[in-house]
């Protein structure tokens, strides 16, 4: 991954923290557990990966992990 992540919560970015619906939910934590190993590593908590799982899937319905990744990246550094 090219891209720098400040490991934070969403809201921290200025991204709204929402609970999606059932579907999406299931799949923020299917999502946060993949990206876990590589977000942890960054410093990113569990709380702060799921956060940034469901956010990325409530605003995007759904996409690849290299696409979260960059996603994070890109509201990280558009707010900063």
């Amino acid at each position: 991954m090219s891209d720098v992540l400040i490991p934070e919560r969403p809201l921290e970015a200025h991204i709204p923290e929402v609970d999606p619906d059932t579907a999406h939910c299931e799949a923020a934590h299917l999502l946060a557990e993949e990206a876990g190993p590589e977000l942890l590593a960054d410093g990113f908590t569990q709380d702060q990966i799921l956060a940034w799982a469901k956010a990325f899937l409530v605003s995007n319905g759904s996409g690849c992990l290299d696409c979260f990744y960059h996603w994070i990246a890109q509201q990280e550094h558009t707010t900063a």
